[in-house]
This record gives structure tokens, C-alpha cells and sequence, in this order.
């Protein structure tokens, strides 16, 4: 035989990895498998009527393992380097990982790249939910969007080319998702931080804050631990936060919903109103 002794519960997982289009290579590595025609006797075995069909999906899917980022095309790769350069961070050469506490929000990615994420429980009652890819081109491409090793103390701000700027929006949103918060004041209305060791990183927030979404009120300070924070409570900035970068539920919707609740709470349903106007006038 050429794979080992496996439990009904272990093949079944094979399976579903194989069909979510998990590497062929990898899942004979990992279940001790010897030949493709192995795992594809497994699919057959637990799915006889359809596993033909679930073989040529898997196929499909396993595409996305070729997932290099050469450049930012759509709203999903600008909101993964968001995250990225908050919670992201490089192995070695070859490997990109991200660490989350939100499974919606790994579940996204894991869905939008095609590659299967991990859990791991923590001694805090927490789970940590992990992706890692593995692909020495990736790498390399972020290098240029600032996602480099060791990054957290001396992080860059992205080298955007002209096209990839009317991403921006989403590449803020994966920044708030990853190392931003929203709450509410303690004056009444809603606000919004990022946090960062990098005063470069920050600049570059700051920047396309004020010039590129036109906020107004826009503060930055250190604190004594070396954190830079840049701030604003102004409630038109949350307006356009809602209206241009939390405009459509995906992601991290922890923070989605408490954006829009924090800011309902504080203020006239009525402003949100203005939400069409922001957008028309920003894009415009």
C-alpha cells in the first residue's frame, strides 16, 4: 500500500482539505501518502457519486495557491496588505504569515486566497487563528507594498504605483482591522486611532488621511513606551470612514458593526444621510 493506516476522521479531513485545494504535494506529505492516486482513492471513497466533480473544483481552488500579489488589483489585495503590515509578518524567504483572534476575518482570507488557515487555543481561553503561505515570489513582492521582515520597528510606507492609489480605502481598512480601534469618546460621538512604532508609517496614515480621503483634525503623539498614535474624533471623518472605507461587510466585522453602532449611538440617524454625498464628493 502506498499511504498509511489512517482513522475514518483523519481521511475525511484529508478529503476536505484536498477539496477546500490544498496541494496535493503537501497532503501526501502530511498524511504520509506516496502516490496522487491515494488521496483521489479517498475522495472516491467518501464521495462516489460526485468525485469527479469535487476533483476538478479542487483543482480550481488550488489556483489560488499561486497567489503572488505582483500588484494591487481589487479591494482584496488591498485589504490583505492592510493587514499585512499591522499583523503580518515574513518567515525566512519563502513564508508570509498572519495571526488573528477573528475567525471571520481568517476565514476571508483563507477563502479569497484559497489556502487553509490553522487554529491554535491559548492559555487565555482565546484561540489564534494562523495562515501561512509559502511562496518565495510573494515575498519578494511585498517588498516593495512594505511588508518586510522584522518589520514592526521600521516599517515603510507602501511604493504604490499610480493605479493601485483608488485601493487606498481598502489598504486602510486592513490597517484598522489589524492595528486600529474604534470607541467612543468620552465626550459623547464616536472615534478612531491607529497605532504604530514606525513614525514613518504613521506620516504615510496621516497623509493619506488628510489628502488622499480629505479628513480633517487629524493628531498624532507618542507615547512615552515610543507608540505613535494617530487619532480623530471628528464625527464627518466617521462618516467618511463609514461611507469609503467600512462600506461593504467583509473582513474583521467585529469592528464593521461597532463602527456603525458606536456612531448611531452618539449621533442623528440623519447624518448618515450624507453618506452618498461624501462618496460622490471624494471620488469625484
Amino acid at each position: 500500500m502506498g499511504y498509511k493506516k489512517l482513522s475514518n476522521e483523519q481521511e475525511f479531513q484529508l478529503v476536505q482539505e484536498y477539496i477546500d485545494g490544498a496541494p496535493v504535494k503537501v497532503l501526501m506529505e502530511r498524511y504520509g501518502f506516496a502516490t496522487k492516486k491515494s488521496i483521489m482513492d479517498k475522495v472516491k471513497k467518501y464521495y462516489p457519486d460526485n468525485y469527479k466533480e469535487l476533483i476538478e473544483n479542487a483543482r480550481n481552488n488550488r489556483k489560488g495557491y499561486n497567489y503572488k500579489l505582483e500588484k494591487i488589483e481589487n479591494e482584496f489585495d488591498a485589504y490583505y496588505l492592510g493587514l499585512l503590515l499591522t499583523d503580518g509578518y515574513i518567515v525566512g524567504e519563502t513564508k508570509v504569515g498572519i495571526d488573528l483572534i477573528d475567525e471571520d476575518c481568517i476565514q476571508f482570507l483563507s477563502k479569497s486566497i484559497g489556502k487553509q488557515y490553522k487554529s491554535y487555543p491559548q492559555e487565555n481561553h482565546q484561540t489564534k487563528y494562523r495562515l501561512i503561505i509559502s511562496d518565495k515570489e510573494l515575498v519578494s513582492n511585498l517588498k516593495r507594498l512594505g511588508v518586510v521582515k522584522n518589520k514592526t520597528y521600521i516599517i515603510k510606507a507602501p511604493q504604490l504605483l499610480k493605479e493601485e492609489e483608488k485601493f487606498i480605502p481598502y489598504i486602510l481598512r486592513g490597517i484598522i482591522d489589524g492595528d486600529g480601534c474604534v470607541s467612543p469618546t468620552s465626550y459623547g460621538g464616536a472615534q478612531f486611532f491607529i497605532v504604530t512604532m514606525s513614525e514613518e508609517f504613521a506620516n504615510w496614515i496621516i497623509d493619506i488621511l488628510e489628502n488622499k480621503l480629505y479628513m480633517i483634525d487629524i493628531h498624532k503623539r507618542q507615547a512615552e513606551s515610543g507608540i505613535w498614535r494617530i487619532e480623530t474624533s471628528n464625527q464627518y471623518n466617521i462618516l467618511k470612514l463609514i461611507a469609503l472605507v467600512y462600506n461593504k461587510p467583509f473582513g474583521m466585522m467585529r469592528k464593521y458593526n461597532k463602527l456603525r453602532k458606536t456612531f448611531r449611538d452618539y449621533n442623528n440617524d440623519t447624518l448618515l444621510d450624507k453618506v452618498d454625498g461624501i462618496v460622490q464628493t471624494t471620488t469625484n
